[in-house]
């Protein structure tokens, strides 16, 4: 597989998406069941993009790059990356909560609790399967 270039994805610091980076996360969009859920229009765009990096070895635009690093965010997303961001949410939007009642004063392991990455899995995975949203 083809490595990234000279722009900023995940740590790497890459200049343009190749087809072979483009290509894999097409594929594990299509395993974990992604690419339904993008719409015709990003579909076309990413199947574009492909046709374009295939012929000319990378996409290089920086609109086009930002467009696509977004999509791939999307493709590479499974339900333990969803339920670590709606855990994330859920703490940054409860502990000033819990800071200005004293929480942490009288539970003080609620604090190791919120960093402790078993605990923010289940978390998310109730806040995303609760019945009110």
């Amino acid at each position: 597989m083809e490595s990234c270039y000279r722009f900023r994805f995940k740590g790497w610091f890459v200049l343009g998406l190749s087809y072979g980076v483009l290509r894999a996360f097409q594929l594990k969009g299509m395993r974990n069941g992604n690419w339904r859920l993008l719409d015709g229009f990003q579909r076309g765009l990413y199947r574009a993009c492909m046709v374009y990096a295939r012929l000319r070895r990378s996409v290089i635009s920086s609109k086009l790059v930002g467009l696509l690093t977004e999509l791939m965010g999307k493709l590479g997303s499974t339900m333990r990356v969803k339920a670590l961001k709606a855990a994330r949410e859920e703490v940054e939007r409860a502990v000033p909560i819990y800071v200005r009642a004293g929480i942490f004063s009288w539970a003080p392991r609620l604090h190791s609790w919120l960093r402790d990455k078993a605990y923010l899995l289940w978390l998310g995975f109730m806040k995303l399967n609760a019945p009110y949203g």
